[in-house]
C-alpha cells in the first residue's frame, strides 16, 4: 500500500510528464508552421519574380525594302508610216533600226493575196532578223564568243525554270524567247557562220520576191527609229499630251480599244529618243501611300519588268499627280535595252524606298508614362542580365507585324535636336535608348521594371 508521500510524488511527477510532451508538441507545432510560412514565401518571391515564358530577341539593324507593282502604258513620239495599196515590205534595216533623214525604209510590193502577203512578210522579217545578227556577229566568231553564247542561254534556261516553278507565266514566256534568240545566235557561231553569209541570206532573200513587181522604195524625210510593227495605239497614247494629260483623260485612253491598221501600213516611225511611261495607281492598294513616303519628283529609280526576260529599265519620275481617288505618276527615260519590244503596256516592279533600323516585333512594343516628365513613352522590355529594364524607342515606319525604329546614334541625335530647340517639350524622361545588341523581350508574363528573372 503506497504512502501518501509517495502517491503526492506520483501524481507531481505524472504532471511535470504531461507538461513536458505539450511543450514539445507545441514546439513542433510552431516548427512546422514556421517551415510552411518560409516555404510559402519563397514561393511567393519566386513568383513574384518569375517570367513564365520568357521570350527574346537580340535587337538587330537591318534594311527594309518597300516594292511597289505599277502596271506602266508607254507613250513615244510616234506616227504609222504607210504606202496606199502596199501589202509586203522588204526592209532595208532591222526592227528597231535607225534611220537617217530621206533614207529608204525598204521597198513596197503589192502581192494582193493576204494569206500569201502575211505568209511573205514573216519570211522576209526572219530573213532580216538573221542578216542583222550576221552583221552585229561580224559574219563570224571567236571561241569566246560561243562561250558567253552558251552561257547565256544557260542562264536563260535556268531562269525560266525559276519562273515556271514560281508560277510567273509571263516571266518565263520572256525567258523562252530570249533564250530561243541565244541559241540562234549559237547556231549562227558554231554551224551557220562557216556556211552563211550576209551576202548569200540577201540573195536568197531578193529571189523570194523576184516574182512580184516592186511598187517602189519607201522613203522617210525624218530620222528616228524604225519598227516594222504597229499596235493600233499610236494615236491614242498622244506623246504632246503626257505631260498635261489629267487622270480621267489617262484612264480614258486606257480604256480605250486599238484602232485597226490602215490599208497599206509599213509600220512605224519612232522620232525621240525619250520616251513617257504611265500608271495610275488607286487608293487602298498600298502603293499610293509607298508613293507618299518614299517615291521623290525627279529621282531616277531602276524597275525590273515582269515579262520580257526581266530586263531593267531606268525611269526619272517627272509628274506625280494626287487626286481623291489615287495618284496619276509619270516617268520619262531613253532606256533602249536589247530584248525590251516596248509593249504599249508593261508590268514592272521597284524599290518604292529603302527604311534602315532596328526591326522590333510588335508584340514587344511597350507604352509606358514617364516618372520624370508624366509624358507616355513607347519602348520595349529588355533583359539585361537577370533584371528587366525599359528603352525606349522612335519609329520609322510601321509595317503588317513590326516597326523600324531609329538606330541608337541617330535616335539620340533626333531627340537631343528637339530637347535644344524646345527644352520643356522635350524633357529627359530618364530612360535610355534601345541599343543594338539589346536582348527585348518578345513575350512574357507579369513584366515591369526591375523584375529580377530567378
Amino acid at each position: 500500500m503506497l504512502s501518501v508521500r509517495s502517491l503526492f510524488r506520483r501524481i507531481f511527477g505524472l504532471k511535470k510528464k504531461l507538461k513536458t510532451d505539450r511543450a514539445r508538441s507545441l514546439l513542433y507545432v510552431g516548427m512546422v508552421i514556421l517551415l510552411v510560412g518560409a516555404i510559402g514565401f519563397s514561393v511567393y518571391q519566386v513568383a513574384r519574380h518569375l517570367t513564365v515564358g520568357l521570350n527574346t530577341l537580340r535587337t538587330q539593324e537591318i534594311t527594309d525594302e518597300a516594292y511597289v507593282h505599277m502596271e506602266l502604258y508607254l507613250f513615244r513620239d510616234e506616227k504609222v508610216v504607210g504606202l496606199p495599196g502596199s501589202d509586203t515590205y522588204l526592209y532595208a534595216l532591222p526592227n528597231g533600226g535607225r534611220l537617217g533623214k530621206d533614207q529608204t525604209i525598204g521597198t513596197a510590193y503589192a502581192v494582193g493575196d493576204a494569206a500569201r502577203a502575211k505568209e511573205l512578210q514573216a519570211t522576209l522579217n526572219a530573213y532580216g532578223d538573221r542578216i542583222a545578227l550576221l552583221r552585229e556577229l561580224g559574219g563570224t566568231g571567236t571561241p569566246e564568243d560561243v562561250r558567253d553564247v552558251a552561257l547565256g542561254v544557260d542562264r536563260d534556261y535556268l531562269d525560266l525554270l525559276a519562273a515556271v516553278e514560281r508560277g510567273d507565266l509571263a516571266g518565263a514566256e520572256g525567258y523562252a524567247a530570249t533564250m530561243l534568240e541565244g541559241l540562234g545566235r549559237y547556231d549562227m557561231l558554231t554551224g551557220g557562220a562557216g556556211r552563211v553569209t550576209v551576202a548569200s541570206l540577201t540573195a536568197e532573200r531578193a529571189a523570194l520576191m523576184s516574182g512580184y513587181a516592186p511598187m517602189g522604195n519607201i522613203v522617210h524625210d525624218r530620222s528616228g527609229y524604225f519598227y516594222y510593227e504597229t499596235d493600233g495605239y499610236e494615236s491614242v497614247f498622244d506623246y504632246d499630251q503626257v505631260m498635261t494629260m489629267t487622270a480621267e483623260e489617262f484612264k480614258a485612253m486606257t480604256a480605250s480599244p486599238a484602232r485597226a491598221p490602215a490599208e497599206g501600213t509599213v509600220g512605224k516611225m519612232v522620232y525621240s529618243p525619250t520616251w513617257y511611261a504611265a500608271a495610275y495607281l488607286p487608293l487602298g492598294d498600298g502603293a499610293v501611300e509607298l508613293f507618299q513616303q518614299g517615291f521623290q519628283s525627279g529621282r531616277t529609280y531602276t524597275v525590273t519588268c515582269r515579262e520580257g526576260g526581266g530586263v531593267d529599265l531606268n525611269l526619272k519620275v517627272v509628274r506625280f499627280e494626287p487626286d481623291a481617288e489615287g495618284v496619276l505618276v509619270v516617268f520619262s527615260s531613253q532606256d533602249m535595252p536589247a530584248g525590251f519590244d516596248f509593249s504599249r503596256k508593261i508590268s514592272v516592279e521597284t524599290v518604292a524606298y529603302r527604311t534602315g533600323g532596328y526591326r522590333i516585333p510588335a508584340e514587344a512594343l511597350v507604352t509606358l508614362k514617364s516618372p520624370k516628365t508624366g509624358t507616355e513613352v513607347t519602348g520595349v522590355y529588355v533583359l539585361s542580365g537577370n533584371v528587366v529594364e525599359f528603352r525606349k524607342i522612335r519609329i520609322r515606319v510601321r509595317r503588317d507585324g513590326y516597326v523600324i525604329a531609329y538606330t541608337y546614334a541617330d535616335a539620340k541625335a533626333e531627340w537631343d535636336g528637339l530637347m535644344e530647340q524646345d527644352p520643356e517639350a522635350f524633357k529627359d524622361d530618364g530612360w535610355s535608348f534601345l541599343n543594338l545588341n539589346d536582348n527585348i523581350i518578345t513575350g512574357g508574363n507579369d513584366l515591369f521594371e526591375g523584375k529580377v528573372i530567378g
